[in-house]
């Protein structure tokens, strides 16, 4: 591939976006209904994780495609501010139409799209966003597939896509060590305050 070539996200890349989640409260049938997990928008996680699902009945199977795959990059409809790589099978999971799924082709890296996604895209995309600094801001479909993506050469690809993870494992680490801190010192500043006042 040429380094010095720009590709459009949606020329690499299905753009899906969610299914909207109707409540099925009237069924008549119960045994007639499939039940899928469904990812949201607070289910995922600032680093690289997903936290939970939602559970949905329907009438209908939902189609293969909006099934959550490995290696889609999720982001949000609404407010973007990060993105999730799939970095394992999700069985039997659709997502909601707040949540876009990037799903690129098989001669594109996954964490490099992600990667370019999060620091670059974010940028791109917020400097074109639909509604005010005050409101809820909006991304499209199209605004996505009209992200210029550089199309580097697979290896340095990976190396860009490998460090990218490397980065969200590190900020993980590093967030659980500084909660880890913070009980602890809460936890010493707490016995000596019930020391104290056991004294007096």
């Amino acid at each position: 591939m040429a380094e010095d070539k720009r590709v459009k996200l949606g020329e690499i890349a299905l753009i899906l976006n969610g299914i909207p989640d109707q409540k099925q409260d009237l069924i008549k049938n119960e045994a007639k209904t499939v039940t899928h997990n469904l990812l949201q928008p607070n289910h995922l996680g600032a680093f690289n994780n997903i936290q939970g699902v939602s559970l949905i009945r329907r009438q209908n199977s939902v189609d293969e495609t909006y099934i959550i795959h490995k290696n889609d990059i999720l982001l949000k409809r609404l407010n973007p501010d990060n993105v999730i790589l799939v970095d394992n099978s999700i069985q039997n999971t659709t997502f909601s139409s707040n949540l876009f799924v990037v799903r690129v082709k098989e001669e594109y890296y996954p964490a490099y799209i992600a990667c370019l996604l999060e620091k670059q895209g974010m940028a791109c995309l917020n400097s074109n966003i639909v509604g005010s600094v005050t409101a809820v801001r909006s991304i499209s479909i199209k605004a996505l597939a009209e992200l210029e993506i550089p199309n580097i050469d697979i290896q340095k690809q990976k190396s860009i896509g490998n460090m990218w993870l490397l980065h969200k494992k590190r900020q993980k680490l590093l967030n659980d060590l500084k909660a880890e801190d913070q009980r602890l010192m809460t936890a010493v500043l707490s016995s000596i305050t019930s020391g104290t006042e056991e004294e007096e």
